[in-house]
Parts: C-alpha cells; structure tokens; sequence
C-alpha cells in the first residue's frame, strides 16, 4: 500500500536483455544488455547519442523495442504499458504543477490512487524532510529555487513507492555548487529508501560520485560496467579510458605482461597489446615530476584547480603529458622549467602503435 514507508519495499532485480531499437537509419540499441541488482543504483553513462536515453525510456515503457527482453523481478514486462510498469521517473525538466504548493505536487498520485486527505498529507510531509525541505512545503515552485525544485520531483516520484526509479539527467540544469550538493542527496536518498535506480547522466563525475556501478555506453552497447574505481583503474578498451578520466599517450615497449614507458617498466591489464611497440594510456596522478635543470623535459602550463593542480610537460620527443600534483606542490613549477618526467609502477592499458 503506497504510503506505508520510505523503506518498507526492498529494491527489485532488474533486466535488460539484448535490447534493440532503430530510428530510420540510426541504431539507438545494438543489443545492449544489462542487469541490476535489488536497490542498486546503476548509471549509464555515455556521449550524446549513444543510447543511454533511450535504454532508459524502453526500461519506463515510453520507447518501443524492435527486439529484446525486460523483466522485472523475472517477470518480463517488455509489452507491459508504462503505466502498469510500477516505475516513476524524474526528468532535467522539473514538471512541477505551478498551481499545486510543495506538499501538494508530491501528494499528486497518492490522490490520483484516492488515499484520504490526512494519510497524503502525513505521507507528503515525511518525504518533504526526508528531502530536506520539511519546511517549504506551502510555497509554490516559483518560489523555490531549481535544486529545491527537484528535490520536490524526486519525492513525487517516491510518494508512490515505485519498484524503480528512473533519471533523466536530472542535474544538468543546475549550476555545479547545487550540482554537487544535490548529488549527494540522491544518493543519501536512494540508500535510505534502497529503491533500484536507475541515473542516466553524460558527466563523469556525476557517474563515478553516485553510483553503485557505472555502464559506460558507445553506439547502442555497454562497453563496461564495474564499479566506480575499477571501471577508472582498470578500462577495458581505450575508448573507455579516453571517457572515464582523463589519460596521456605515451609511446612504449610491450613485452611479457609489461610495457616499458619512459624510465619504468609498467605491468598491462587485460585487453592490452602485449608485443611490440605500444600507445600506453597512463592516469595524470601516475605521472611524476622531478625539478631537474638538466632534465630533458619542460614545464608548458600549470593549472590550480583547488585541493589539485595540472602541470602539463612536453617530453624531449615533443609529447605533450599531464601530471596531476597537489595544490601545495604546484608553486614549484614554473612555465619553461626543465623536469624529468617519472612514472609510478601502476598497471595501464596499452594498444598497437
């Protein structure tokens, strides 16, 4: 019975199985399968056009499928109407009523399911705090500002206790301070409530801050899914690597499990060219910089960016590299400086030269 608790209802297993889907001549899902488990949050995460969005509308219902399955709880729902799918979705677009105060706007469907006045406003009251807004619930959406907005969309679509949570973006229009902040309460929100969930989103920061794991997505197809730290340590293709984070080039020796790469010999990961000359990809927080005056390398341009700051050097064979250093560190280089350029024994992904 909707209404009963944030928590009372445990995350449901979700499946999305070799899912297909063409516009004209345009390949939206090329057979993108994926599977989460009860109360995980999973984000998608990808360029423009390449599915996500799509992925996400076929799981609500709101796309049709050329081919493919969804089950939910095993129970396939592939033909089930959007609105018998028992899932809510929050968009980048608030679609707040503007005539309905707070309280009112998150006690909507509890109406529509006919729950007495009382029990909704009980019920729109306790979501409000869990948001963090048990105090505006009689303004308005004028008069609430855009994170305020939708933190009220969020407790719409739990007000009735969906099986699963779907989101669209829903921090692309707030500026990154708010960004940030609401972030965290998503995720505080979704670990109280343990709904499955599902967050689409084209930053990678975003993905790799919220989730349980991340589904990084090119043309249709997840290219990987793992959590946040081994979905950045250890990439499965350079494709990946170049999306998730940022990664320098750096020409190589590969040999028996290892690449040699500067001064240091680093150990490959899974899916790395292993002989012969090699590209290796390398994280700017592996990369190390040593003040040297007969150094072969020079310091280009050095950015502070808070707690971190990038030093960005060009190698004697003109590469360009970025080191990552702290914000304490970055006062000893200078544009033009001579540096030799290290390496930490970190395993990196290598591809054919």
């Amino acid at each position: 019975m909707p209404g009963t608790g944030a928590a009372a209802r445990a995350g449901v297993h979700v499946q999305l199985v070799d899912l297909r889907r063409r516009f004209g001549e345009v390949s939206a899902l090329d057979g993108l399968s994926l599977e989460l488990a009860p109360g995980e949050l999973v984000a998608l995460l990808g360029p423009s056009g390449c599915g996500k969005t799509t992925a996400l509308r076929s799981l609500a219902g709101l796309e049709r499928l050329d081919s493919g399955r969804i089950l939910l709880g095993g129970r396939d729902i592939t033909h089930t109407p959007a609105s018998r799918r028992d899932m809510e979705m929050v968009f980048q677009a608030y679609s707040l009523f503007p005539h309905l105060t707070a309280r009112e706007n998150v006690a909507f469907g509890l109406r529509l399911r006919r729950m007495a006045s009382a029990e909704r406003r009980r019920v729109a009251d306790r979501l409000l705090d869990l948001v963090h807004l048990a105090d505006q619930g009689d303004r308005y959406p004028h008069e609430l500002s855009g994170g305020q907005q939708q933190r009220v969309a969020l407790a719409r679509a739990l007000a009735i206790e969906p099986q699963v949570l779907l989101l669209d973006e829903p921090l692309s229009a707030l500026d990154a301070k708010v960004r940030s902040a609401l972030r965290d309460e998503i995720r505080r929100i979704q670990t109280e409530v343990g709904i499955t969930t599902v967050f689409v989103t084209h930053d990678q920061d975003e993905a790799l801050a919220i989730a349980d794991r991340v589904a990084v997505i090119f043309a249709g197809r997840v290219a990987q899914i793992a959590p946040p730290a081994e979905l950045y340590e250890r990439p499965c293709s350079a494709q990946v690597a170049d999306f998730v984070g940022l990664s320098n080039r750096i020409r190589g020796e590969a040999r028996g499990g290892t690449a040699a790469v500067l001064d240091a010999r680093l150990p490959l990961l899974d899916g790395s060219a292993t002989e012969g000359p090699v590209t290796v990809l390398v994280r700017p927080e592996v990369v190390e910089l040593q003040l040297d005056p007969r150094g072969p390398d020079r310091v280009v341009t050095v950015s502070f960016l808070g707690s971190i700051a990038r030093v960005q050097v060009q190698l004697a064979d003109g590469t360009l590299v970025l080191a990552q250093v702290s914000s304490a560190e970055v006062g000893r280089f200078r544009h033009g400086d001579a540096v030799r350029v290290g390496l930490k024994p970190t395993p990196a992904l290598a591809v054919s030269a």
